[in-house]
Protein backbone atom coordinates (compact mmCIF):
# COMPACT_ATOMS: atom_id res chain seq x y z
CA UNK A 1 0.00 0.00 0.00
CA UNK A 2 0.94 3.65 0.26
CA UNK A 3 3.84 4.49 2.53
CA UNK A 4 3.75 7.20 5.13
CA UNK A 5 7.23 8.65 5.65
CA UNK A 6 6.20 10.04 9.04
CA UNK A 7 5.42 6.53 10.33
CA UNK A 8 8.82 5.05 9.59
CA UNK A 9 11.66 4.35 11.98
CA UNK A 10 15.22 5.27 11.11
CA UNK A 11 17.91 2.64 10.74
CA UNK A 12 19.24 1.98 14.24
CA UNK A 13 22.92 2.55 14.95
CA UNK A 14 25.07 2.28 18.08
CA UNK A 15 25.56 6.06 17.98
CA UNK A 16 21.81 6.65 18.27
CA UNK A 17 21.42 4.16 21.13
CA UNK A 18 24.42 5.71 22.93
CA UNK A 19 22.47 8.98 23.24
CA UNK A 20 19.98 7.28 25.62
CA UNK A 21 19.86 8.52 29.22
CA UNK A 22 18.99 5.03 30.48
CA UNK A 23 19.87 1.63 29.04
CA UNK A 24 19.75 -1.82 30.60
CA UNK A 25 19.30 -5.53 29.96
CA UNK A 26 16.59 -7.30 31.90
CA UNK A 27 14.12 -10.13 32.17
CA UNK A 28 10.40 -9.42 32.29
CA UNK A 29 9.10 -10.81 35.59
CA UNK A 30 5.52 -9.53 35.68
CA UNK A 31 3.06 -7.91 33.31
CA UNK A 32 -0.05 -6.30 34.75
CA UNK A 33 -2.03 -4.63 31.98
CA UNK A 34 0.33 -2.04 30.49
CA UNK A 35 2.78 -2.18 33.42
CA UNK A 36 5.86 -4.37 32.98
CA UNK A 37 8.42 -5.12 35.69
CA UNK A 38 11.88 -6.26 34.65
CA UNK A 39 14.69 -7.72 36.75
CA UNK A 40 17.81 -5.88 35.60
CA UNK A 41 20.69 -8.13 34.62
CA UNK A 42 22.99 -5.35 33.41
CA UNK A 43 23.01 -1.56 33.50
CA UNK A 44 24.65 0.12 30.53
CA UNK A 45 23.93 3.67 31.67
CA UNK A 46 21.67 5.68 33.98
CA UNK A 47 20.72 3.41 36.84
CA UNK A 48 21.56 0.90 39.52
CA UNK A 49 18.20 -0.54 40.63
CA UNK A 50 17.67 -4.29 40.69
CA UNK A 51 14.25 -3.89 39.07
CA UNK A 52 12.61 -1.42 36.69
CA UNK A 53 8.92 -0.86 36.02
CA UNK A 54 7.87 0.56 32.65
CA UNK A 55 4.60 1.31 30.92
CA UNK A 56 4.11 -0.49 27.62
CA UNK A 57 0.98 0.91 25.98
CA UNK A 58 -1.04 -1.69 24.09
CA UNK A 59 -0.83 -1.47 20.31
CA UNK A 60 2.57 0.22 20.10
CA UNK A 61 4.21 -3.01 18.93
CA UNK A 62 2.88 -2.56 15.40
CA UNK A 63 2.45 1.21 15.42
CA UNK A 64 5.96 2.46 16.23
CA UNK A 65 8.10 -0.59 16.81
CA UNK A 66 7.05 -1.01 20.44
CA UNK A 67 8.35 -3.82 22.59
CA UNK A 68 6.27 -7.04 22.74
CA UNK A 69 7.09 -7.78 26.39
CA UNK A 70 6.56 -11.36 27.62
CA UNK A 71 7.20 -12.80 31.08
CA UNK A 72 10.43 -14.77 31.26
CA UNK A 73 11.89 -13.23 28.11
CA UNK A 74 15.08 -11.11 27.99
CA UNK A 75 15.02 -7.53 26.72
CA UNK A 76 17.32 -4.62 26.02
CA UNK A 77 15.65 -1.36 27.00
CA UNK A 78 16.70 2.26 26.55
CA UNK A 79 14.84 5.41 27.57
CA UNK A 80 15.07 9.17 27.24
CA UNK A 81 13.21 11.65 29.45
CA UNK A 82 11.57 8.74 31.26
CA UNK A 83 10.04 7.25 28.10
CA UNK A 84 11.06 3.89 26.63
CA UNK A 85 12.69 4.34 23.22
CA UNK A 86 10.94 2.39 20.47
CA UNK A 87 11.69 1.94 16.77
CA UNK A 88 14.40 -0.63 17.31
CA UNK A 89 16.16 1.02 20.25
CA UNK A 90 14.49 -1.37 22.72
CA UNK A 91 13.33 -4.92 22.18
CA UNK A 92 13.94 -8.60 22.66
CA UNK A 93 17.59 -9.34 23.38
CA UNK A 94 18.41 -10.65 19.92
CA UNK A 95 22.00 -11.09 18.79
CA UNK A 96 21.62 -8.08 16.48
CA UNK A 97 20.29 -5.72 19.18
CA UNK A 98 22.85 -7.00 21.68
CA UNK A 99 25.63 -6.15 19.24
CA UNK A 100 24.25 -2.59 18.90
CA UNK A 101 24.16 -2.16 22.70
CA UNK A 102 27.66 -3.63 23.18
CA UNK A 103 29.01 -1.24 20.56
CA UNK A 104 27.05 1.74 21.95
CA UNK A 105 28.22 1.12 25.53
CA UNK A 106 31.70 -0.43 25.42
CA UNK A 107 33.32 -1.39 28.69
Amino acid sequence: GESNALAKCMVMTPEIIAESEVAFAGTATTIDGETVTLEVTKWYVGGDSATVTVTAPAGFEALIGGVPFAVGENFLVSATDGVVNYCGMSGEATTELQTLYDTAFPG
